[in-house]
């Protein structure tokens, strides 16, 4: 996580994490879901799914980095806001 942080420039804290198999066997399928906080009350959640724990829990915390900074980008702000 804080690899994925330094390359997009955010810092989020992991609240939840959650792994459960989703298929059986030496192949199984495992989804991560999990909550971060990045901050002034933000919490986002994400998913991400892999035979490797590992890179589903990247998948998972880069998909709620991005639904972060898809909220970021596209809040309006006071300016804007302003007849």
């Amino acid at each position: 996580m804080k690899a994925i942080d330094r390359l997009t420039k955010t810092r989020g804290r992991l609240l939840d994490y959650t792994l459960r198999a989703v298929s059986q066997g030496k192949d199984a399928l495992g989804e991560v879901t999990l909550k971060v906080d990045f901050g002034d009350g933000v919490l986002v959640s994400g998913k991400g799914a892999s035979t490797d724990i590992i890179e589903a829990s990247a998948r998972a915390y880069l998909n709620a980095v991005n639904r972060f900074l898809s909220k970021v980008k596209n809040k309006p702000t006071e300016k804007s806001a302003q007849p």
